[in-house]
């Protein structure tokens, strides 16, 4: 389900510490950013369609609308700082930080230190910014917003060292030119959208932006489309009373068989029975 939460409009940024369940917590995504941090325990957590396992030092990454669930080995012994924020904590100039997180990123600190000996100790680093957050002192603003920009900074400099020189500067480049394309498909999702209209809108031929999507985002256009197409229409089956062929067609499809098909394939399950599990409604 789509997690609905408003952020200070002062502070887009919502700090708390949290104890994974032992038994799995429904499937959620966000329309905003999501640092993790585990302080003790271990568990797992399944991003999309991945799983990974996770102890002390655990350093996770979702980018929004990216569907992650998790669960603790023991109730509750899995401690973790989570940071939610909107791009708009950073300055303008430096929200290009972000781009390299259109796909989850997965760590721990001992992997961040090898890539960056001066990375700060983690644990203390969110405590830190928990104190700051929760005692809102005068300016705690912009003491946080300094540190989540370090923070998303140090982050982007770990990521960049898992890959060489050239395959990271095409990647980064391949994602400022499909910025235009990503930012109409946002918008314009629930209309009939080909990869030429996409393709348009970056300036690019179909061929040339075909090859740079994969290698921007990591999915195919078609792929991409329907993943957001799909996380929409699970936000309105959730939420929403209109039936799954209304939904179906709010959400782009042009009929219900291939909505059907796609969210048995991404989701696992019926849409009806997806409904059940997450609306609270019988």
């Amino acid at each position: 389900m789509l997690e609905m939460f408003s952020f200070e409009a002062s502070v887009p940024l919502h700090l708390f510490e949290y104890r994974l369940k032992r038994e799995r917590t429904e499937e959620h995504w966000h329309s905003f950013y999501e640092i993790g941090y585990c302080a003790e325990g271990s568990g797992r957590f399944r991003i999309g369609e991945a799983e990974t396992a996770v102890g002390p030092g655990s350093v996770l990454l979702f980018p929004p609308y990216e569907p992650h669930i998790g669960e603790g080995d023991e109730d509750r012994a899995c401690r973790w700082y989570f940071a939610y924020f909107d791009e708009r904590l950073l300055p303008a100039d430096e929200r290009k930080l972000l781009r390299a997180f259109v796909r989850p990123g997965v760590w721990n600190e001992r992997q961040l230190r090898a890539a960056a000996p001066d990375f700060p100790a983690l644990g203390d680093w969110f405590a830190a910014m928990l104190n700051e957050y929760e005692a809102k002192r005068p300016l705690y603003g912009t003491v946080l917003r300094a540190r989540m920009l370090e923070l998303v900074a140090r982050l982007h400099r770990a990521e960049e060292s898992r890959h060489s020189r050239e395959e990271w500067s095409g990647r980064m480049k391949a994602l400022e030119r499909l910025r235009p394309a990503l930012d109409h498909v946002a918008a314009s999702f629930r209309e009939p959208l080909e990869l030429a209209d996409a393709a348009e809108r970056a300036g690019l031929s179909a061929s040339r932006f075909r090859h740079l999507f994969i290698e921007g985002t990591g999915k195919r256009f078609k792929e991409y489309l329907t993943f957001v197409r799909i996380q929409e229409a699970k936000r309105l089956l959730a939420t929403g009373d209109g039936t799954v062929t209304e939904i179906s067609l709010a959400c782009g499809f042009q009929s219900a068989a291939p909505f059907y098909r796609s969210f048995r394939q991404l989701v696992g399950v019926h849409p009806l029975e997806y409904r059940r599990r997450h609306s609270g409604r019988e």
